[in-house]
């Protein structure tokens, strides 16, 4: 399966493509500047230019699934927020169901909600509505998205133990100390592509006692 990793030079995006590479599938990283490109070409990984502020077709064209891992980041302003993490999330979710790529899955968070109050509301509010609009495409297009919607905790550095707790139930957890490694994030964007239980599912990430497989299965 070949598979645009959007957001693919970002912390966690990155593991996503190492882990693709290793597996069986076939990453494509989009990047939004050459500079970025070097990196990619020493570990084997075809890179297109493309920012989610504008059309990506031509990055989505020939892939037959999207990863979603990227974000306007912490040091941005709130109009990036709207632009990347909403308009820029439904802009790749659309192109990609009318350019066949019928697996999308989505890195969100835990209090993604559109009526969110938490700290950076903002930012909570623009991932729910973004996850909103990807639960309900399928009554807007005609063209079928088989969508995962993966919801962490806090990310850490850790090493990922291939562990993890999952819950169907979200934005209404009440623990926010719940954390997630990076690895381990990875490792489910990944593994979800494989996983038919997991498709139109929107579901929590923590650290936890469960094999990855096994719990993505469980879903």
């Amino acid at each position: 399966m070949k598979v645009l990793v959007i957001g693919a030079n970002g912390k966690t995006g990155r593991r996503v493509v190492e882990t693709l590479k290793a597996g069986s599938h076939e990453p494509l990283a989009l990047i939004r500047s050459p500079a970025q490109k070097d990196s990619f070409d020493a570990m084997g990984v075809p890179t297109v230019l493309g920012d989610l502020e504008y059309p990506i077709d031509h990055a989505v064209r020939g892939c037959d699934a999207v990863i979603f891992a990227a974000g306007s980041g912490s040091k941005t302003g709130k109009d990036k927020t709207v632009l990347v993490d909403h308009v820029g999330a439904i802009r790749s979710m659309v192109t990609a169901a009318v350019n066949g790529a019928r697996r999308y899955v989505m890195l969100s968070s835990f209090r993604a909600d559109v009526a969110s109050e938490s700290p950076i509301k903002h930012y909570h509010r623009a991932k729910g509505a973004a996850d909103d609009f990807l639960r309900s495409i399928h009554e807007v297009l005609p063209e079928p998205l088989d969508w995962t919607i993966i919801c962490p905790g806090g990310l850490t550095e850790d090493a990922g133990s291939g562990r993890v707790a999952v819950s169907l139930q979200t934005a209404q957890e009440p623990d926010g100390s719940s954390k997630t490694s990076r690895d381990n994030l990875a490792a489910a964007l990944a593994a979800c592509l494989d996983e038919p239980a997991t498709v139109g599912k929107t579901f929590t990430l923590f650290e936890g006692e469960t094999p990855l497989r096994e719990a993505l299965r469980s879903l």
